[in-house]
């Protein structure tokens, strides 16, 4: 009896001791925190809870995270700030501050990103989710493969004209009966990927590329719910089935990609002109190799610049294209304005060129309403600060995950006359000429905006305008014009049927 009441006594002498402990760490938490907020003047933005900040504002709600944030926006203004567990964040909704505080070079990083690290041995590879000098070699690298695509090697219009050809004639096969479009844009737009990365197009019924189109599909489904809080080092960390399901997925594209660089390697000559992004690569892999340089160039960043090829080239081209679809199907008074000048200024006889964009303001217009009128995203792809920075007087703290939030700068009243009608002269000036300077940063601002936007253009400009030179679409009956969406990672336009009529 003695020793259980000894034992008694020592369990509840370690519960006592536990539980001071804890008080303590927590006390000394927050007395750091409240010095911390004296010695920054962060933004102001939502109170939350010691330890826990905003989290529960976020996740304790049926409301979608988006209408969370623009209800902070509307009380505190073009900068907010605010904390989710041990991560503060600052979110822009203030087009001339996302413009500077993105375009500054202490606000360049990214946060790591577990799977990358257990996939690929490094947290710090690719171009979309790494930083640093890694993220400026393989970036300039990237660019200027795009840029010299006009003269040789990869040649972007030829490869989307190519991908366009094959969608009309499985548009015309539906003969007027209804089908969902998203699925045929995404066959091409994967199609597209694949040609620029690998040198090979595929069938639509082809094995491979359709479970690497699922793959996709998933990553997309798993990143999404969390929006922002995918950004909190902690919560992205947890050992949680979704994260096992996303590796999964994650490591079944690398697969994809495995292989066709090993099929490279089999006839690679360094001396030959590239005939797609994985030769490009190897070359300067190559020429690295023989002058003792090796720099960032290796097979794990070729790996992961593929798959961030594929990963932001797919989903953010095939949403946007297929709301622009409903849109003006939806609209057939400003469709029809952009089939008359279609056929004015190039006719039915060839194909629309990207040159062409130049001669057809009220298309442009069009185009970039429908992109405004249905932002693809509510928040930018977050930045980290490197460096202690500053936005409208505040500090932006190193260690801070800085964000644009897209919904407001896209819908807000403040911005946009009558925002949610679809208006597509909003974007001609007083002699009818499409403004570029009027366009919504859809692509990103800064040094980090996307750098595949030149492909996207010509695949959004292609799409559209061959749809149109050639066919009349309008919505099946039963599909609303005010279409709900899926607010994930991007706003995936729900299902939705569309009629295409060849024109005579």
């Amino acid at each position: 009896m003695e020793e259980k009441k000894l034992y008694g006594d020592t369990g509840s002498y370690i519960n006592n001791y536990v539980l001071v402990v804890t008080l303590a760490s927590l006390l000394v938490y927050i007395i750091y925190q409240r010095r911390q907020g004296k010695k920054y003047n962060y933004p102001p933005g939502p109170t939350g809870l010691p330890l826990f900040g905003s989290l529960f504002s976020l996740i304790l709600t049926k409301r979608p995270q988006y209408e969370v944030l623009n209800d902070w926006t509307r009380k505190f203004g073009d900068v907010i700030s605010f904390k989710l567990l041990n991560t503060r964040f600052v979110l822009l909704n203030n087009e001339q501050m996302a413009h500077d505080v993105m375009g500054s070079m202490d606000v360049m990083g990214r946060m790591p990103v577990g799977i990358i690290k257990e996939l690929a041995g490094t947290e710090n590879a690719g171009i979309a989710f790494c930083s640093g000098q890694v993220w400026k070699e393989q970036r300039r690298f990237f660019l200027s493969v795009f840029k010299r695509s006009d003269s040789k090697g990869i040649g972007l219009e030829e490869i989307v004209g190519a991908q366009v050809v094959c969608l009309l004639a499985e548009v015309e096969k539906k003969n007027g009966t209804g089908f969902d479009p998203n699925s045929m844009v995404q066959t091409s737009i994967s199609n597209i990927i694949a040609k620029i990365i690998t040198g090979v197009t595929y069938e639509y019924d082809d094995v491979d590329f359709n479970r690497l189109m699922a793959h996709a599909n998933r990553v997309f489904d798993l990143l999404g719910p969390a929006g922002l809080l995918s950004s909190v080092p902690i919560l992205s960390a947890l050992p949680t089935p979704a994260l096992r399901q996303l590796t999964k997925e994650w490591d079944g594209m690398l697969d994809f990609i495995r292989k066709n660089i090993e099929d490279h390697k089999v006839d690679f000559n360094p001396n030959q002109e590239p005939r797609d992004f994985i030769d490009s690569y190897m070359q300067v892999m190559a020429n690295m190799k023989t002058e003792n340089n090796k720099g960032s160039f290796n097979e794990t960043n070729l790996l992961a610049c593929s798959f961030d090829l594929f990963l932001g080239g797919l989903e953010t081209a095939s949403t946007i294209i297929s709301w622009a679809l409903h849109t003006l199907a939806s609209y057939p008074e400003e469709q029809r304005r952009v089939r008359r000048e279609i056929l004015d200024v190039i006719g039915q006889e060839r194909r629309p060129r990207f040159s062409d964009r130049h001669k057809l303001p009220v298309t442009m217009a069009t185009i970039t309403e429908c992109i405004r009128f249905r932002p693809s995203f509510d928040v930018q792809l977050a930045h980290v600060a490197e460096n202690d920075a500053k936005v409208g007087g505040y500090d932006i703290p190193k260690g801070t995950v800085v964000s644009v939030n897209m919904s407001h700068l896209f819908m807000s009243p403040s911005l946009w006359e009558e925002p949610l009608e679809f208006r597509p002269d909003r974007f001609l000036d007083e002699d009818g000429e499409y403004d570029r300077k009027r366009e919504p940063i859809y692509f990103g601002t800064g040094r980090r905006v996307c750098p595949g936007e030149q492909l996207a253009r010509i695949e959004l400009f292609f799409i559209i305008t061959c749809i149109l030179q050639r066919f009349t679409i309008s919505l099946a009956e039963g599909v609303p014009r005010d279409l709900s969406c899926d607010h994930s990672f991007t706003n995936r336009p729900d299902p939705f049927k569309i009629h295409a009529k060849k024109i005579v």
